[in-house]
């Protein structure tokens, strides 16, 4: 059973029925956090040694670092925003295919309105 339900999902992918890019994408965030903190402390200890008032250059290092992050952040999460779109709009394609028929016209109930 659970050979068979590797392979149809296995078959969803060849398919594109669902992406595989979120999962790399997250992967790259990753990649871009460690890259983004390792030039921040390169940034950072080049700014100690060589600048003359290295506390503002230390404080404006860090301060990019964050920034940097939160940049990285958006961005990626706007990308996985553009495939979550489209995983829910297959769920409502496919809840929409399920339907047997059109929901029935059902009369709305009488409203009685009571005069003073």
């Amino acid at each position: 059973m659970k050979n068979n339900n590797s392979a149809a999902r296995f078959f969803r992918y060849l398919g594109f029925d669902h992406m595989i890019a979120p999962v790399l994408i997250k992967m790259i965030y990753w990649i871009g956090v460690v890259a983004i903190i390792g030039a921040g402390i390169g940034a950072f200890l080049s700014a100690m040694h060589t600048s003359e008032k290295q506390l503002v250059a230390g404080v404006l290092a860090v301060g990019a670092i964050v920034l940097c992050l939160l940049i990285w952040r958006l961005v990626s999460e706007l990308w996985i925003l553009a495939f979550n779109i489209y995983e829910r709009l297959v769920e409502i394609r496919d809840l929409l295919a399920r339907r047997q028929r059109p929901e029935e016209h059902r009369p709305l109930p009488r409203v009685t309105v009571l005069k003073r």
